[in-house]
């Protein structure tokens, strides 16, 4: 085959530049560590789902939730 008949190669999986700056978002990560106090987001455990929705459900109210009930007012 001549040279100048050969199709482009394809590369795949070629990282470009990374979206986030680890050195950018370092303050933020730091901030959010002092707020949780070292607690997870989420209770550890199984927790049993009758479905996607229930779990997700879940998952928001877990997320959403104050760090304990006194805060609330």
């Amino acid at each position: 085959m001549d040279e100048d008949k050969r199709l482009p190669m394809k590369i795949v999986g070629r990282q470009g530049k990374p979206k986030a700056d680890v050195v950018a978002i370092d303050g933020m990560q730091r901030a959010a560590n002092v707020l949780r106090q070292g607690k997870p987001f989420m209770p550890k455990g199984v927790f049993r789902f009758k479905s996607y929705k229930e779990a997700d459900e879940w998952k928001l109210k877990m997320l959403t939730r104050p760090r304990n009930p006194a805060s609330r007012h």
